[in-house]
């Protein structure tokens, strides 16, 4: 077969399946050819240029930034929301939080055990989003003490929540975030109820986690659940810069407390690196440098993140 009778069959067959939308085995039937030979020749013309395929993403989906975010930190999965340059904290808390509950409601598989942080406004958005599920999962447990000094137990309700819209059980941490003294966080520990919650830590599937900078959360300070203003000073001369379930690290993503300095009770910084899927749900530019750090300790495989911030982290 001569060059321009190739090339004459090869634009028949590529017309008729991307223009004009017909089957692979519908070309092979009407042009007395094999479904395989039809399949070769499409493949032939998208690498000989016949064929140019391009995608064009609406104006509020951000590829190339996602792309950028990736490379940038090695990061498997960006997925950026769009939000006005000077959108609100709430605004933005409500964009994350409907994007990561598509990503939940897309990828949920009935045997993952999902671990949810405490205290996160965006965390709730997203629980907030959620559709019931057809599929349910192994089970949802709370990865940070959710008791509050002042009896607000929200961060409890939270865990129950998602399970109910997973249908699935729920494992409850009954602790405060952080105790008084280390002492008190390991006589917690060895209480049985609590025991139990934190021995399953290692066998969470997916984390779904908040990332917060050095200065508590008014959704932290209203539960009693932070650090006094002698623990915060001394947080930030170590060069902390954030924390993921209220483990701080600077901004390399290293821990700056010691396990026999740290009253936390919750996911240590190493369970989070260990999981093998955690999904943090993150943005405002002022925690452009707690999100940063996160990412560069290695502690997170998909992150949820609002444009300007994500324009801040590829700078």
């Amino acid at each position: 077969m001569a060059k321009q009778d190739e090339q004459r069959l090869m634009v028949k067959i590529a017309t008729l399946y991307y223009v004009e939308g017909k089957k692979q085995s519908d070309i092979a039937q009407l042009l007395k050819l094999s479904q395989s030979f039809v399949s070769r020749i499409l493949n032939r013309s998208v690498k000989e240029g016949v064929v140019k395929i391009s995608v064009v993403p609406p104006a509020n989906v951000f590829p190339e930034l996602e792309k950028a975010l990736e490379q940038r930190y090695q990061l498997p999965q960006a997925i950026v929301v769009d939000v006005p340059e000077h959108a609100s904290a709430g605004e933005i808390k409500q964009a994350i939080g409907s994007a990561a509950a598509h990503y939940l409601e897309t990828r949920v598989r009935a045997d993952e055990l999902i671990g949810i942080s405490s205290w996160s406004g965006t965390i709730r958005c997203m629980v907030d989003a959620l559709h019931p599920l057809n599929t349910s999962c192994k089970g949802v447990i709370q990865l940070l003490g959710g008791v509050g000094a002042n009896g607000n137990v929200q961060a409890t309700i939270l865990t129950q929540n998602l399970a109910a819209l997973l249908n699935c059980p729920a494992w409850l941490l009954p602790s405060q975030s952080i105790e008084h003294s280390v002492t008190d966080r390991q006589r917690l520990a060895a209480n049985a109820d609590v025991a139990e919650v934190l021995n399953k830590f290692n066998e969470v599937d997916l984390a779904i986690v908040g990332i917060g900078d050095l200065e508590p959360s008014a959704l932290l300070r209203n539960s009693g659940n932070y650090y006094d203003a002698t623990m915060l000073r001394t947080l930030a001369g170590r060069g902390a810069v954030g924390d993921i379930c209220l483990h701080y690290f600077d901004e390399q993503g290293q821990p700056v407390l010691d396990a026999d300095e740290d009253p936390v009770i919750g996911m240590e910084l190493e369970q989070v690196r260990q999981c093998a899927q955690v999904v943090a749900l993150a943005g405002g530019k002022e925690k452009a440098q707690a999100i940063r750090g996160a990412l560069r300790g290695g502690y997170v495989n998909v992150l949820i993140v609002d444009y300007p911030t994500a324009r801040l982290l590829t700078a």
